[in-house]
């Protein structure tokens, strides 16, 4: 028994041995092949290899992009982004400067004086883009169903800048002989949000007129709001016919308090007063009627 156990004993320690001396080759292969490699150019080691990207393939139009964004991102809002809406998957549908209108009525309103009541107008309409407009402007006044005065322009309007219009077209006058004339001027906001129309008026037999209007908005609350507003007419020769003497024919002066329902709906109160000087006033006088007057209204301010 004891020979078969130092037999096995003897196969034991000989495998052993024999295992040992295999690990023992292994390792120093993987030694001398790791220094090898280390010793290797960059650019010809495996391990680079692996790391570069692999080539993408990209077709015809995605040459034309400065770098490939997920679909469904956006840019950044201040503008920044180096792509296109488009490569962002987003499409814009709105114009950049579209086609508006808009009508306003400034004034519609019933007056009240020592000689009866009458009823007055004062309305703006517009169609165009930010840079040019076409403007149809009118106001007047009528009395017992009857027109008094009054006017209608057609005017083409160009932005000059960003608060005020080149303004350059027509005025037809309404009541009594008919007069037409050629209209250049500006219209815009000064500053302190002075409300400005300025307009020269050149018509037949050599007349020439001059209108300026100037108005504001003071706010005692978001809704409740006095509007002073200022009109002067300045004509250089006399119309007869018309009651109109050369110079400055009248002044008017108002103050209307109104309360904004909505900014499209705005009924308000006020005061007006109007004054006819130099051969417009002897006009007056000649006819009997009073050269100035004061008058109390109330009306509405609309927009849509």
């Amino acid at each position: 028994m004891n020979r078969y156990f130092n037999s096995i004993q003897k196969l034991i320690s000989t495998a052993a041995f024999s295992m040992a001396l295999v690990a023992m080759t292994n390792s120093a292969q993987a030694t001398d092949t790791t220094e090898k490699m280390s010793k290797m150019p960059v650019e010809h080691a495996d391990v680079h290899d692996m790391k570069k990207p692999m080539p993408m393939k990209m077709d015809d139009k995605s040459h034309h992009h400065k770098s490939i964004v997920p679909i469904g991102s956006l840019p950044v809002s201040d503008g920044a982004a180096p792509n296109d809406y488009q490569d962002y998957g987003v499409t814009l549908h709105m114009k950049e400067d579209p086609i508006l209108a808009k009508v306003q009525l400034e004034n519609l309103e019933t007056t009240s004086d020592n000689f009866g009541s009458n009823q007055r107008w004062d309305g703006r309409f517009w169609l165009g883009n930010s840079y040019d407009k076409l403007w149809l402007r009118s106001e007047g006044s009528r009395t017992k169903g009857k027109l008094d005065e009054g006017d209608i322009e057609a005017l083409w309007g160009h932005a000059i800048t960003p608060f005020w219009e080149l303004m350059l077209g027509a005025r037809h006058d309404l009541g009594g002989p008919s007069r037409d004339w050629l209209a250049l001027g500006v219209q815009g906001t000064a500053p302190y949000e002075y409300e400005i129309e300025a307009t020269l008026y050149a018509g037949s037999s050599g007349r020439t007129a001059a209108r300026f209007k100037a108005s504001q908005d003071w706010l005692f609350t978001q809704k409740l709001i006095l509007s002073p507003e200022l009109d002067i007419n300045v004509y250089g020769q006399s119309d007869p016919e018309r009651g109109i003497g050369a110079g400055i024919s009248d002044i008017s002066a108002s103050l209307r308090l109104r309360y904004e329902f909505r900014r499209e709906f705005a009924p308000y109160i006020g005061v007006v007063w109007h004054k006819s000087l130099g051969n417009t006033a002897d006009y007056l006088r000649a006819d009997g009627e009073a050269t100035s007057d004061t008058q109390a209204v109330a009306g509405l301010r609309l927009w849509w």
